[in-house]
């Protein structure tokens, strides 16, 4: 068991992913998502459209080339997840969470030399506030020594705790329910996991133009728990 991975997926990480619906509220708000059953169904969906094709894959490109210390190939993910967020909320919550996963990563013992090697080597790597959560992650996840599957394996599982645990406290869905979900999801975990680690960078992106639709008008709710 690699204790490191486990520390990073870690839903009681303070960086903020408790702050964030990634769209559920506004899908609450409009009768989409109203009991367990169609929360499992929500979170399922935006795993294998959403979040899997577009982060999922950067997570595991960026775990891959931080294995061969090739930085530009990591800065080139993190770009390409900056220019595809298109959601403003989204891609605000993207880059806060990473500032303060790299920022934690920099001050952990097993952690702390990768970090360095990585800001010395990447010219933008010292500004934090230019990073995406995924590609932190995964360059976090190679050197915790994990696979590029293995790391997104635990990427997807701490996606799917967060946005349960989202609508656990939006619906309100118990939390006997909630574990009952992430259980039926962990066979669709393994299997995205398994089909997205070793894709190549340029196939990352995901068309969800209703998705997109949703989280912009999250922002604009009348009241509202989540950033996102």
């Amino acid at each position: 068991m690699n204790l490191r991975l486990l520390q990073i997926s870690d839903s009681a990480l303070p960086i903020g992913g408790y702050t964030h619906s990634w769209g559920l509220e506004a899908a609450i708000a409009s009768g989409l998502v109203d009991d367990a059953a169609s929360l499992e169904g929500w979170v399922r969906d935006w795993m294998t459209h959403a979040l899997g094709p577009l982060e999922g894959v950067v997570v595991a490109a960026a775990c891959r080339s931080t294995a061969r210390d090739d930085w530009p190939a990591v800065t080139l993910a993190n770009t390409i997840l900056t220019s595809s967020l298109a959601p403003p909320s989204i891609r605000t919550a993207s880059r806060e969470m990473g500032e303060q996963l790299l920022a934690l990563a920099s001050t952990w013992a097993w952690s702390r030399e990768g970090i360095g090697r990585f800001e010395a080597a990447v010219p933008d790597g010292r500004d934090r506030r230019r990073w995406n959560h995924a590609a932190v992650f995964g360059m976090l996840g190679a050197i915790a020594g994990g696979s590029p599957r293995e790391t997104l394996l635990a990427y997807l599982h701490q996606a799917a705790i967060g946005l349960i645990g989202a609508g656990v406290r939006a619906i309100p869905v118990g939390h006997t329910h909630g574990q009952q979900i992430l259980a039926y999801l962990h066979e669709a975990i393994a299997d995205l996991a398994g089909g997205l680690a070793e894709r190549p960078l340029e196939t990352a992106g995901a068309g969800c133009p209703f998705y997109e639709v949703l989280c912009d008008e999250q922002t604009r709710l009348y009241a509202r728990l989540f950033r996102s």
